[in-house]
């Protein structure tokens, strides 16, 4: 079984990433907790979202630029995560708080590492 993993702004432009062993899948949720005079605790749930975090080594400096492009002009994209014959699609956003691929991979100087995290929206 392959899981193939493409980012892009529709699947005849996605970019094929490589997730290293530490790829995260997470549901956050938004709530509010509010504890009455009484001392009765209310959590009111306003939604939740989808988040993927995971770190990519030997990228090409193409495609890190790329996805560098898409962090900093904040585009909406879509996320394909494609197992076997069925493909997940999920609307998502590069939420980093800094440059995804910043650095070369050593010893390459034609290859990046970095780290991304997606959100949906």
């Amino acid at each position: 079984m392959s899981i193939v993993f493409e980012l892009g702004i529709s699947s005849a432009d996605a970019v094929t990433l490589l997730p290293e062993w530490d790829y995260k899948r997470d549901k956050p949720k938004i709530e509010s907790e509010i504890r009455a005079m009484s001392g009765r605790s209310y959590v009111y749930k306003w939604g939740d979202y989808e988040q993927f975090k995971f770190s990519c080594g030997y990228t090409p400096s193409s495609i890190a630029a790329v996805v560098n492009s898409w962090w900093e002009t904040n585009t909406e994209l879509l996320f394909f995560i494609t197992s076997d014959s069925v493909t997940e699609v999920n609307s998502v956003r590069i939420v980093n708080s800094n440059r995804p691929f910043a650095q070369f991979q050593q010893p390459y100087a034609d290859k990046m590492s970095g780290g991304i995290t997606l959100e949906t929206y």
